[in-house]
């Protein structure tokens, strides 16, 4: 398996993901870490078992463009991370405004 990783600003991500589309490469996964003073985005892509990683640093303030519009089944990840974080994915194809898990009269978003 051969990997590459790639660090991009978030403005580039809905571009990056139509490019990787177009070339063939399926979306695999988004995975999140809260740092000390940001969020680290790794959103993971895979075409021949050849994975290409691009991340995505954020402030706790800040938003991310959804890639839900470029890869559909993108739009789970991000719910679930709207639940656990509190982050706002702008332009999500289905959107649960922090209820995915969580029910209306539940916890209340961010669980982490």
């Amino acid at each position: 398996m051969i990997t590459e990783y790639e660090t991009i600003n978030k403005e580039e991500i809905l571009s990056l993901c139509k490019k990787y589309k177009d070339d063939g490469y399926r979306f695999v996964a988004i995975t999140a870490e809260k740092l000390e003073d940001r969020y680290e985005f790794t959103y993971h892509f895979d075409l021949n078992y050849e994975m290409k990683h691009v991340r995505v640093f954020l402030s706790f303030e800040d938003s991310l463009p959804s890639i839900s519009t470029v890869f559909p089944a993108a739009f789970l990840i991000e719910n679930e991370y709207q639940d656990l974080y509190g982050l706002i994915f702008e332009g999500l194809i289905i959107d649960y405004k922090g209820h995915l898990y969580l029910t209306q009269d539940g916890p209340v978003a961010p669980l982490a």
